[in-house]
């Protein structure tokens, strides 16, 4: 997926790079923020790896893995809001400004 989401990227980079409506740093953080996507990435496969040993009688640990879940997944939805909100600004301006070019 973290693939996909740098494509992602990398197409919003390259409309941007044409007509600038984003700040070219607003575009590095997200590239950036790739990294901390595959260690989530990581983090979700150990839980899902793991899920098999864990003793479904010790209320503790399942509610520990339930939060680390509840995180990951909010975190991952972070950075596709990210990217969706680089992409909508995109796309409000993108037309208009190539129409006048």
């Amino acid at each position: 997926m973290d693939k996909k989401l740098e494509g992602i990227l990398d197409i919003l980079d390259k409309l941007n790079s044409s007509i600038n409506i984003v700040n070219k740093e607003d575009l590095d953080e997200q590239y950036e923020n790739l990294e901390d996507f595959r260690m989530l990435t990581r983090d979700l496969d150990t839980i899902l790896n793991n899920f098999g040993s864990l003793d479904m009688n010790d209320a503790d640990e399942i509610e520990k893995m339930l939060f680390e879940l509840h995180r990951i997944i909010t975190t991952f939805e972070w950075h596709f809001s990210e990217i969706s909100d680089l992409n909508t600004t995109i796309l409000k301006v993108y037309k208009d400004k190539i129409n006048n070019v």
